[in-house]
């Protein structure tokens, strides 16, 4: 088995790099700026800000007549359109000029909510906006003490009604602003305070102030909260999709066992429980969380059990038919929920997943279960995943999410009852300028919480392993189901009257797809183990959704880890990442024609493949590096070749994939991740300060051969914590190397977030898989010459024990 290995090279670093762009320089970052701004006061402008003011103060002084408890101070807030990007410089004149704090960033940073903190400034706010209505026909902004308000589109309160999203009885998300005004804290004291006057069940954690889940809640309730407490920000449900499963079966017993060998890593379940059916018993830990007090192990609705069985199996168990399996996982059991669609207590399950952590060392979790709402195209982070990000960082976990399902129902009826063209497969998930009423693409976006950036998001193909494609809706088993859901960015959107022009390739979620099974027939869907007391469908039932999907590559992961144990979590994910791949969108006839960018967003990197994953053929050889990088340092480790590759006319292919995690920055969706971290493939330099002085063109192979992300226009742009980029190396190339090449690692941090993130060293993970594509014959092996002439550290399994000492 040839295994992976930790690269053990001499790495060097410098404290500095060259931070012009592309080969030959060109503009440095700190010369790009949006200038969109208008410079002469429109007359319909003028027309639409009186609008926008009237709209404001009859908003204010409604809210002010609705409240029922006198603070010393209310928290106004105001949300602002602008037509460019609100950067650190505008953020320091909007509070010294007009007493603004911004407590919230939205589409792409181009809309602010502020809290309205000096009442005193604000006051120029409202006599610059007289001037501007007032002002003649022609009058310039230039050089006025009234120019900032030229960068504004449009303005609002913030009332009641943009604070309700929701008016559900059960699972009511109290969402908080940060406030720096000492009325924060008053206001959120005498919110507990009728909580419990009201006796109302909530939770609530210290150690995630920024939300309160209410367990059950009136409307009028709801109302009195959203008028009188000007904290909470959103009052949003954590009510969970709505399970259809549909399980159409054969009534049979089970016909394989289950064999627990030692050292099997344990997964953290977050679902509706697991029956310990009979193959599952020996893998099922008598350790549990149980939210519902119903009991861990009574699974009423089969999802969970469903969940587990999938895991501990893995796709083995629809590849190869055995009467024994080797479990993939053990399973810890958190019951989060009794019925399909009950609240989610997210406060709670935050301090549970960091509970099994520190408890049982559990780095591993499956969450199929999503809040049903699609996401808005280009719509902020939400603080569910916001909460998700932090606990990765923190505690070294990864937590795989499902991207939700499109509703069955709703999906039949647009299919068989509302015929439309727009309602046909792929159009289904993106057509902007769609004619249909009765549909919008908007609607199959990605469900909260999946668009969390350290953790991992799964999508579903129609397939379902079995030899002809039995896909149904979807045209074939190897395409994204009809049902998965898609990233929901869409850059072709306008935002305040401009084009979005901060884009990244490699921002997306899902981060993969794997098999889930399709609608409607019978015969399309997965098979899934079931409780033997079910009504129906004993032993074994059909079912299909990204629930499914989403613990097959689970699985993969625990198996990963069974094989290395001591990997970090994000070594894991980008394990998983370079062993992706799909089919290019050219060989799909229903992607053909379609937009570049729509496959991407429902696949992610694709499937993982297994034989990828754990070894290698041995002409082929990957590297795994675990280092830290510092802001502004370059990083570079040598990898050396083997001669034979200069006679051999083979071409050797480097698959590199970069994952690192991040402390999520709250309420601002541009400086979300406020890192950047990338890698490039260069020719091995002696003098590490070349990349202080010299240009790219000193060191660069090839100009094909690029870094995997850009860092221009670092502050107006969002960056992506997965990366991965392929490079080929062709038998001409040989002669520029020397029998060497190096991987370079660069880090970069967004200005407001620099001196903290200075102050500390950011881990991050490599993994590099070098394959000679075997053209001519070749006598020679990749893996043992590789390691003959590199540093390596072998990675540990307490497994194999006995296998490395006899080694």
């Amino acid at each position: 088995m040839n295994r992976h290995i930790f690269l053990n090279n001499d790495k060097s670093t410098h404290p500095k790099f060259n931070r012009q762009r592309n080969v030959g320089g060109g503009k440095k970052i700190d010369e790009i700026t949006e200038q969109n701004e208008p410079k002469v006061i429109q007359q319909f402008q003028k027309e639409r800000l009186r609008k926008f003011n009237i709209s404001f103060y009859a908003k204010q002084k409604l809210r002010n007549s609705q409240r029922s408890i006198e603070f010393d101070k209310n928290i106004d807030l105001i949300k602002i359109n602008f037509y460019n990007i609100f950067n650190s410089d505008l953020k320091q004149k909007f509070l010294t000029k007009y007493g603004l704090v911004p407590i919230e960033y939205r589409e792409f940073n181009k809309t602010v909510i502020f809290e309205i903190y000096d009442l005193s400034l604000f006051e120029n706010f409202k006599n610059h906006l007289k001037i501007i209505i007032g002002s003649p026909h022609g009058t310039s902004y230039n050089n006025k003490q009234y120019n900032l308000l030229a960068l504004i589109y449009k303005f609002e309160f913030i009332d009641s009604t943009a604070r309700i999203l929701t008016y559900s009885r059960k699972g009511i998300l109290l969402n908080f602003i940060e406030s720096i005004d000492e009325i924060y804290n008053v206001q959120k004291e005498r919110l507990f305070t009728y909580l419990r006057e009201h006796h109302f069940s909530y939770s609530y954690s210290e150690m995630h102030e920024s939300i309160l889940e209410i367990y059950e809640i009136k409307k009028d309730q709801i109302q009195f909260i959203a008028d009188n407490f000007d904290i909470v920000r959103a009052i949003t449900s954590s009510r969970t999709q709505k399970f259809k499963p549909g399980y159409n079966g054969p009534i049979r017993d089970y016909d394989f066992e289950i064999e627990l060998r030692d050292n099997v890593t344990t997964v953290g379940v977050i679902d509706t429980g697991v029956e310990r059916i009979l193959p599952l018993r020996p893998v099922i830990l008598n350790e549990n969380i149980d939210h519902t007090g119903k009991g861990s192990f009574w699974d009423e609705v089969g999802h969970g059990t469903m969940v587990a069985g999938l895991i501990v199996l893995g796709d083995e168990f629809y590849n190869i038919i055995k009467n024994t399996y080797n479990a993939k996982a053990k399973i810890f059991v958190i019951k989060a929920l009794q019925q399909s669609n009950d609240p989610l207590d997210i406060p709670k399950l935050l301090e549970d997943i960091k509970f099994a952590k520190k408890e049982y060392g559990i780095k591993i979790f499956n969450l199929s279960l999503v809040i049903p709402n699609a996401k808005k195209y280009n719509e902020p982070f939400s603080s569910f995943a916001y909460e998700l990000d932090k606990i990765a960082y923190e505690e070294d976990v990864l937590i795989f999410i499902s991207v939700g399902n499109f509703n069955s129902d709703s999906l039949k009826s647009l299919v068989d009852d509302e015929f439309h063209p727009d309602h046909e497969y792929p159009d289904f998930f993106y057509k902007p300028d769609a004619t249909t009423i009765v549909h919008a693409c908007e609607d199959t976006n990605i469900c909260i919480p999946s668009e969390s950036l350290n953790n991992i998001s799964v999508g579903a193909l129609a397939g379902n392993f079995e030899e002809n494609d039995s896909s149904d809706i979807t045209p074939n088993g190897i395409y994204p189901a009809y049902y998965t859901r898609k990233f929901h960015y869409d850059y072709s959107q306008i935002i305040n009257t401009q084009t979005i022009k901060q884009k990244n390739k490699h921002l997306n979620k899902p981060d993969f797809v794997f098999f889930g099974g399709d609608l409607f027939n019978e015969k399309s869907g997965l098979e899934i183990l079931k409780s033997a007391f079910a009504n129906n469908d004993k032993f074994y039932g059909r079912s299909s959704g990204t629930s499914l999907s989403t613990p097959l590559i689970t699985s993969y992961a625990a198996e990963i880890l069974n094989e290395y144990p001591n990997l970090k979590s994000q070594t894991v994910k980008a394990l998983l990442i370079n062993s992706a791949n799909y089919p290019n969108k050219n060989s799909l006839p229903h992607f053909k024609d379609k937009p570049e960018f729509l496959l991407k967003s429902l696949i992610g990197f694709g499937i993982p493949k297994r034989e990828h994953l754990l070894a290698n053929e041995n002409n082929t050889i990957t590297f795994i590096i675990e280092n830290f990088i510092e802001v502004g340092e370059i990083f570079k480790v040598p990898i050396f070749l083997p001669q034979y590759l200069n006679k051999s006319g083979n071409k050797l292919q480097f698959d590199i994939s970069l994952c690192y995690s991040f402390m999520p920055i709250k309420d601002n969706q541009l400086d979300y991740l406020p890192l950047h971290i990338s890698f490039n493939l260069i020719k091995d330099v002696e003098d590490v300060k070349i990349f202080e002085t010299g240009n790219q063109s000193d060191y660069s192979i090839k100009n094909n051969i690029t870094w995997s992300e850009d860092h221009f226009g670092i502050e107006n742009r969002q960056f992506s914590n997965s990366q991965f980029m392929s490079y080929r190396i062709q038998p001409a190339d040989f002669s520029k190397l020397d029998d060497k090449i190096s991987i370079v690692v660069r880090c970069l941090a967004k200005k407001d977030y620099m001196k903290s993130l200075k102050k500390q060293k950011h881990n991050f993970s490599m993994v590099i898989k070098i394959t000679e594509i075997l053209s001519n014959e070749n006598t020679e092996n990749l893996y043992s010459e590789m390691l003959e002439i590199n540093e390596f550290i072998e990675i540990k399994n307490e497994n194999n024990i006995d296998l490395d000492a006899e080694n």
